[in-house]
């Protein structure tokens, strides 16, 4: 599981600990689209949100603070993905740094699997639920 009180030092890291108050470790998220440029700036697009301790009136946990997080890619080096399927829901989604660049790896739950390791990771955060 990530680390509750680090998180990357990725540009765009910082507002995606301050959305949520914490690094989110993405569990039921759904990875959105994946674009892979061999020349330039890939993506990957992934909906999560933040699942609190209540529950609403048929009893399922209250669920808030729905973002689009867009992790953008440049410099890829490394790339293994796997099980991409009409629903991609991950267990956990987890970006760590070494000295050369980023590691993202997707841990699966239905669908999309695998790993991109990146020179470079910027995150961009859009509000809100997939139209």
């Amino acid at each position: 599981m990530a680390d509750q009180a680090k998180f990357p030092d990725a540009p765009g890291a910082a507002e995606l600990f301050a959305w949520f108050g914490f690094w989110p470790t993405f569990h039921d998220g759904e990875v959105l689209s994946v674009h892979l440029n061999r020349a330039g700036l890939s993506h990957l697009r992934v909906h999560t949100w933040e699942r609190t301790n209540e529950l609403d009136s048929r009893r399922y946990y209250v669920v808030r603070k729905h973002v689009i997080v867009t992790f953008f890619l440049e410099g890829i080096s490394e790339l293994e993905l796997d099980g991409f399927s009409h629903q991609n829901v991950l267990a956990e989604l987890t970006l760590t740094q070494d000295p050369g660049g980023y590691n993202l790896k997707l841990w699966p739950c239905y669908g999309i699997s695998g790993e991109i390791k990146a020179r470079s990771v910027r995150i961009e955060l859009e509000p809100g639920k997939p139209s």
